[in-house]
C-alpha cells in the first residue's frame, strides 16, 4: 500500500464501514460481554510496498520496499450492551516508524459498535487500521455462528471489518486445527485463508501520485480463539497482493506485503499475572 496512507491508516484513518452495514441482529439473551469488561491487546505490524512501472510522464519507476513498522497497545472497554450490539470505548498508544527513522507516537481513542455476528456497525475516532482486528471476534455468533467448536470443524464466512484499501470484507475459509491451554484457558487454534478485492491510491516516496491500483489480495492467518469468553487470544496474519495501476502514460505493478501480530495480554486472561503477553510458541 501507499506508505503515507499506511501510516495514516495505522493511526486510525479507517475506511467507511457504515455504507454497507446491514441492520444489526438482536443479541442473544445470554450475553458473554458485560459492561465494564476490559481487554488489553498488544499489536505489531510490518508493512512494505514496491512499485515497478512508469509515472504520468512515462518515466521509469523502480521503488524498492521501504518498511513501515507499527507497534501499539489497545485497551477495549465494554460500555453498553443492548439490542443493537456491544458498544466499546477503545484507547491506546501507536508508534509508527517508516524506514527506521522518525517514529510518530500517538494516543488516539475510538468508539465502536459491534453486532452479534461480529460486524463492526460503527467506528469513530482515530484508533482504526489493523487495530480493528480483535473486534469482530467479540460477537456472540461471530465464529462458526456461535456453535460449539471441535478439531476438524470448517466453515466459510466474512471478517467483520475491512482494512485500508479493501473494497469488501474478506471472505475467509476457517478450519479448527487443534486446541491448547493458555494460562489454564482452553483455546482453539484456527487456520484462515481467503481473498479480498483491493483498490488503493498509489504514491511514490517523492509524493508523486500514480492513481489507483486494483487487484486481489490473499490473506492467510492463524489464530487462537477463546470460545467460552468469545475473544481473540492471538492472531498472526499475512496479506500479499500484486495490484495494477494505469493512466494516460503511467502504468505498472504495486506489490504489498503486510504481516500482523496481535496478542491478548496476560492480565486480560487471568488475574494476578504480570507477564507481558498471553501467548508463546505453539506446540
Amino acid at each position: 500500500m501507499l506508505l503515507a496512507a499506511l501510516v495514516a491508516a495505522s493511526l486510525g484513518a479507517s475506511p467507511s464501514i457504515l455504507a454497507d452495514a446491514p441492520q444489526a441482529t438482536p443479541i442473544p439473551q445470554t450475553q458473554t460481554r458485560k459492561v465494564g469488561e476490559k481487554l488489553d491487546y498488544s499489536l505489531h505490524a510490518l508493512l512494505t510496498q514496491t512499485i515497478a512501472g512508469k509515472d504520468a510522464f512515462g518515466r521509469i519507476i523502480d521503488q524498492q520496499a521501504v518498511p513501515t513498522n507499527v507497534k501499539g497497545f489497545e485497551r477495549i472497554v465494554v460500555t453498553k450492551v443492548d439490542g443493537a450490539g456491544v458498544t466499546l470505548h477503545r484507547s491506546g498508544t501507536i508508534t509508527v516508524t517508516v524506514d527506521d527513522v522518525r517514529p510518530v507516537i500517538t494516543q488516539p481513542q475510538s468508539w465502536s459498535l459491534i453486532d452479534t455476528r461480529g460486524k463492526i456497525v460503527r467506528d469513530s475516532g482515530r484508533l482504526g487500521g489493523f487495530f480493528l482486528l480483535p473486534l469482530p471476534f467479540l460477537g456472540e455468533t461471530a465464529v462458526k455462528a456461535g456453535d460449539d467448536l471441535a478439531v476438524g470443524d470448517a466453515w466459510t464466512g466474512k471478517l467483520g471489518t475491512r482494512l485500508f484499501g479493501m473494497m469488501a470484507q474478506p471472505e475467509l475459509h476457517f478450519v479448527v486445527t487443534g486446541t491448547r491451554l493458555v494460562f489454564g484457558v482452553q483455546v482453539f487454534t484456527i487456520q484462515a485463508t481467503g481473498t479480498v478485492p483491493m483498490r488503493e491510491p498509489v504514491m511514490t516516496l517523492s509524493d508523486e501520485a500514480l492513481g489507483y491500483a486494483t487487484g486481489i489480495a490473499h490473506i492467510s492467518a492463524q489464530l487462537d480463539y477463546d470460545r467460552a469468553s468469545r475473544r481473540l487470544v492471538s492472531l498472526e496474519a499475512v496479506l500479499l497482493d500484486s495490484l495494477h495501476y494505469n493512466g494516460p502514460h503511467a502504468g505498472g505493478m504495486v506489490h504489498d506485503h503486510e504481516s500482523w501480530s496481535i496478542a491478548l495480554d496476560a492480565s486480560s486472561m487471568t488475574e494476578g499475572l504480570n507477564s507481558a503477553t498471553a501467548f508463546g510458541p505453539r506446540p
